[in-house]
């Protein structure tokens, strides 16, 4: 079953095997504080990594699965990454191909550390063996002759775990866990090559992309842009695509854009409105003016101090503006 399916279970057939560690009938809610939001061991032992951020061609989800894999102490092949739908993961902020890893996966490093901790917690319960005494290996809590694999522990049912969230949504987002991570010294999978999982699909066209996406109630969209830069709205004439089934006009201050059920009545939308621009006079200095001009300008920024640290011993010291 997928997330959806997974999230949509009937109570009725969540049953508690170990309600001391929190295991309990119902759903949790599709939130940062939830364990669940983030992990899911399913009943056949393998585990699905909810990612809420977008790929952008780099294989994100090949570096989040290598994490969740040795955080978890699952077969790298055992891990599912889900990402790009915020009815199945918590909403991370934009693709992000710079941060994607640094910053996005850095929660499902500390998500996985902490779904490893309540399962070893509940393996020891489970198994009459301290903490102590017990090491997970290939999705199996071990120690002192006895075992108990992750699906026995929690599969397909909720860990019904908080974590602690700072509050923020997008970019922004972190949560905290008791649990400690790994050092790297003790990955086996990260830095890896391993052969991408997108290639295929891609080249036989046998998943979606997003424009292949539907959804209820969903309209297309186009932005009207002004003839050159530096234009400001003096008025939009919504008559001009009445006869457009469902068009509509969006504008905000000098933001102007068309959006339709149709995309192909976006499109046309987008070519019959008439919008009266109003193209300012002199909007940028000459050329010959225009590094005085960008260095005069407000700085609309966070700013931190410079850290310079001696080079006296450098080799060669390279300076540039």
């Amino acid at each position: 079953m997928n997330r959806r399916e997974f999230l949509q279970t009937s109570g009725a057939l969540i049953v508690s095997a170990f309600p001391e560690v929190g295991f309990s009938q119902g759903k949790p809610n599709l939130v940062p504080g939830e364990l669940d939001s983030w992990i899911a061991v399913m009943p056949d032992g393998g585990v699905k990594a909810f990612f809420g951020k977008m790929d952008m061609g780099q294989a994100l989800d090949i570096a989040v699965a290598q994490i969740v894999a040795d955080e978890l102490d699952v077969g790298f092949d055992r891990v599912e990454v889900l990402m790009g739908d915020t009815a199945t993961s918590c909403n991370q902020g934009g693709a992000s191909g710079s941060t994607g890893v640094s910053n996005g996966a850095r929660l499902l490093r500390r998500a996985a550390a902490e779904a490893r901790r309540v399962l070893v917690e509940s393996a020891s319960k489970k198994l009459d063996v301290p903490v102590s005494e017990l090491k997970t290996e290939n999705g199996t809590v071990s120690g002192a002759g006895k075992k108990a694999t992750y699906a026995e522990l929690v599969g397909g049912r909720y860990f019904n775990h908080a974590v602690k969230w700072n509050g923020q949504t997008g970019n922004g987002m972190d949560i905290g866990v008791p649990a400690k991570p790994k050092p790297p010294a003790e990955y086996k999978v990260v830095g890896k090559p391993l052969p991408r999982r997108d290639v295929a699909w891609k080249v036989f066209g046998t998943d979606d992309f997003v424009t292949d996406v539907r959804v209820k109630g969903m309209v297309h969209a186009r932005v009207i842009r002004p003839p050159r830069a530096a234009c400001k709205v003096r008025g939009v004439d919504e008559s001009s695509i009445k006869g457009i089934p469902g068009a509509q006009v969006v504008r905000e201050r000098d933001f102007v854009a068309v959006v339709a059920p149709r995309e192909w009545d976006a499109v046309r939308a987008a070519q019959q409105l008439k919008v009266d621009w109003h193209m300012l006079d002199a909007p940028f200095p000459e050329m010959g003016r225009l590094y005085d001009h960008i260095r005069a300008a407000k700085v609309v920024k966070r700013e931190e101090p410079v850290k310079r640290g001696s080079f006296t011993n450098a080799a060669k010291v390279i300076e540039a503006e």
